[in-house]
């Protein structure tokens, strides 16, 4: 009997696997707790109590395993698990863990009946939904009989076969064994020459990185002696491009030092722009301007007054003739004399006010005039002079202080004239000449 057809026997062998044992095996399947074995009904669901709920079977079964499904039970509630087996009525009972809402309990006995009890809850509302049983019917244990003869048979030829391949398989694994001591002889004497070859291809290669050692020193040197002559010829052209530099500088300096010169002439004479003054003037024409606009509005206001109340005189014809013309102007005359006040006095602020606001114009643009004489006064007699600092500061100090003293004394009198300040003479400083050396 060959291999493949103890392979083929296997394979159209069909044996008896555990299956489900339903309700229809049981006892009292009118109680609710039968109605829990392969229950799928949400109505037949039992509340879980600290009690023991019994399922028994009309006859003997060979169980395999049972399992019970719970909700709300947590994982690690253990139960306590009784069945009765066959034939002695001897009894068995363990504890079960909770594990993915299920207790399932592997009995793999004959059994006549079996139970449940749940842990105490207190808190929350634990079920049982259903009760799976898994096994064999005891009608099915002469095919199982059947069976385990057929499977014996064929475990008596395949542990035969299995001892032929494996005495055949240990005569080619000795030969096998042969060959791979051969090879690693083969082996062994390919690596000796790879060695050989290794080390005359690695002598080789060091002779070749010699040379390319050489002719990269060679190349190294040639770069260097064009980079020195580039560094030359840079040098030289940088020689020259500092040297048309320092000309240009000394030019520029020259230069820097005249408009210095010209600004250190200028820092002690007047400014153009009277800031702060100018700013200040400007806020007190604004508060002028607004305390002016009071009286001007008061004016008009009693003005429009006037001349509306006087269209009432045209009416005068409209009296009674018991009063007389006389009687009414003297009844107008106190608000004739009070209006007119009102404008008099009224005019006269306003007038101050104006008057104030030209004065304070009038200062602004004799103050900025000043400025402008006394700078054009200091450079056009400065002009042609050979003068140091010292000199040039004294002399515009005094005319701006003589300026302003006539200023300050109501402005620039008719009789004006400027009286010169005698200073020693000054001999020409060196500077000057070596500044009119380097302009040159």
């Amino acid at each position: 009997m060959s291999v493949d057809s103890d392979i083929g026997e296997l394979e159209t062998l069909k044996t008896s696997a555990p299956h489900e044992i339903n309700i229809s095996f049981l006892d009292h399947r009118g109680r609710k707790t039968t109605k829990l074995v392969g229950n799928t009904s949400e109505e037949n669901h039992v509340k879980g109590r600290h009690r023991t709920y019994e399922f028994e079977f009309k006859e003997l079964q060979f169980v395999s395993r049972i399992q019970i499904s719970t909700r709300d039970y947590a994982d690690g509630n253990k139960a306590n698990f009784n069945c009765t087996y066959y034939p002695y009525g001897d009894k068995a009972k363990v504890q079960v863990a909770n594990a993915n809402n299920a207790w399932s309990v592997r009995v793999n006995r004959f059994i006549t009946k079996f139970s449940i009890e749940p842990p105490r809850k207190y808190l929350g509302d634990q079920l049982l939904t259903s009760v799976q049983i898994e096994g064999l019917r005891s009608s099915e244990f002469s095919d199982v009989a059947k069976q385990v003869g057929a499977v014996e048979n064929l475990r008596q030829s395949a542990l035969e076969k299995c001892r032929e391949r494996l005495e055949a398989v240990t005569a080619k694994e000795a030969e096998v064994e042969g060959l791979n001591q051969k090879i690693a002889e083969l082996t062994e004497s390919i690596t000796q020459l790879d060695d050989n070859k290794s080390q005359v291809e690695s002598q080789l290669e060091s002779a070749q990185e010699n040379l390319a050692t050489t002719d990269r020193a060679v190349g190294s040197k040639k770069q260097e002696l064009s980079e020195f002559s580039a560094r030359i010829e840079s040098a030289s052209s940088s020689i020259e491009q500092k040297t048309e530099e320092r000309k240009q500088l000394s030019t520029v300096i020259a230069k820097a030092e005249a408009q210095l010169r010209e600004l250190k002439e200028n820092i002690n004479m007047f400014p153009t722009e009277i800031s702060g003054f100018v700013s200040q003037g400007a806020s007190s024409i604004r508060r002028y301007s607004f305390l002016a606009a009071i009286p001007i509005i008061v004016i008009g206001l009693v003005t429009v007054d006037l001349f509306s109340k006087a269209s009432e005189l045209s009416h005068l014809e409209n009296l009674p003739q018991t009063i007389s013309i006389w009687e009414v102007l003297v009844a107008r005359f106190p608000y004739v004399l009070v209006c007119a006040a009102l404008i008099a006095s009224s005019y006269k602020l306003a007038r101050v006010f104006i008057a104030e606001i030209i004065r304070i114009n009038e200062q602004r643009l004799n103050l900025t005039k000043i400025s402008i004489v006394a700078k054009d006064v200091s450079d056009a007699s400065e002009d042609g002079l050979s003068l140091d600092d010292a000199a040039r500061y004294e002399h515009r100090t005094h005319l701006k202080m003589d300026l302003l003293r006539a200023h300050l004394k109501g402005y620039l009198a008719d009789d004006y004239q400027y009286s010169k300040k005698e200073l020693p003479s000054q001999d020409p400083q060196p500077g000057d000449g070596s500044q009119d050396e380097a302009e040159a």
